[in-house]
Order: C-alpha cells, then sequence, then structure tokens
C-alpha cells in the first residue's frame, strides 16, 4: 500500500509482511497504527548504483582491521580458502581456527544493539530475502565447518570499535586449546 506523507509518498506494510526479529522491530511505527513505514530512497538509482558497485566481498576495512590485529600479534594465517565453506577471512590451518569478518548490515548483525544492522528504507521486497539468504548462508558454512573439526569466530563490523577487547577475543579463542 502506498500513502502520500510530508516527505513524498511512503511505502506502509503490514507487520506479517516483514519477517520478525530485532530489525523488524525497530521498524514498527507506532503513530501508523503497528504498521512498518519505509522511506523513500535519497539517492538517485544512479548514484545507488554506483555507491553499490564499489562495495567489495573481501580485503574490506574491517577484514583488514583483524588481518593487522592478528599479524601484530604474532599470528599467521591464510586468506579465503576456497576449499573451505563459506571462503573464510582469515584461517589458521596449524590451530583448526578460523575467523569471519562479518559486516552487520550485509550478514544481519543479530544484536538489537548494533546501529550498523539496519534495513534500508526502500525496497525491502529485495532486500529482506536477500538478507536473510545471507544470514542462512553463514549459519550453514559455519555448521559445516565445525563439523569437520575447525573452530569459528566471528568478528561483527561494530565490534571493531574496542580495539582492546578485540585483541582480547582473538587471543582467548587462537590460545585456546580445544578440550
Amino acid at each position: 500500500m502506498r500513502k502520500h506523507g510530508g516527505g513524498g509518498e511512503i511505502d506502509i506494510l503490514q507487520p506479517e509482511q516483514v519477517e520478525e526479529g530485532p530489525v523488524a522491530r525497530y521498524l514498527l511505527d507506532p503513530a501508523i497504527e503497528g504498521k512498518i513505514r519505509i522511506g523513500a530512497d535519497t539517492l538517485t538509482p544512479a548514484a545507488r548504483s554506483e555507491r553499490m558497485s564499489r562495495i567489495r566481498g573481501r580485503d574490506t576495512g574491517p577484514e583488514m582491521r583483524v588481518r593487522r590485529l592478528a599479524h601484530r600479534l604474532g599470528y599467521r594465517y591464510r586468506l579465503h580458502r576456497p576449499e573451505l565453506p563459506g571462503r573464510p577471512d582469515l584461517v589458521f590451518p596449524s590451530r583448526r581456527k578460523i575467523i569471519f569478518v562479518h559486516g552487520c548490515f550485509w550478514h544481519r548483525h543479530p544484536d538489537p544493539d548494533c546501529g550498523l544492522a539496519r534495513l534500508p528504507k526502500s525496497r525491502l521486497d529485495f532486500w529482506l530475502p536477500k538478507l536473510e539468504g545471507n544470514r542462512a548462508r553463514d549459519i550453514e558454512n559455519q555448521k559445516k565447518i565445525t563439523e569437520s573439526g575447525w573452530r569459528v569466530l566471528v568478528v561483527w563490523e561494530c565490534e571493531l570499535r574496542d580495539a582492546s577487547r578485540l585483541e582480547r577475543v582473538l587471543k582467548t579463542f587462537l590460545d585456546d586449546e580445544p578440550s
């Protein structure tokens, strides 16, 4: 359903049209009686296309920060091993450990306090299935990896804000011997 508002047209969706979860709860707008309000995109289609085309799948800023930290701490690793499900970002073969560095938006960080995991304001019919598909694929890949004897750590983009905490997490994960 489309409705005209002060800032132009907006999409109004019923709550059952959006998957439940912390991100969807944030979209509920009590001012329009429990419906979900989706604002219009502020960029032209060409500008949006240009911006989206610059998004990379590897060697991202967050990934590079984790790689530099692991290297500075003395850990050596391999990158993006194609024989492992999901092509993990950092692989520590001798330790049988893997680190995925996930962007909160692209991988749907489930933490409700993560401001980076918010949904786009437009085209939810496209974005919800895409992002949920990413999340389901991540879970399946992690399951396959752990079943084959590897241990997995997921570092979320928002966790990079606290460098000292991240350093402790990496050291604990990489130095811990499996029981």
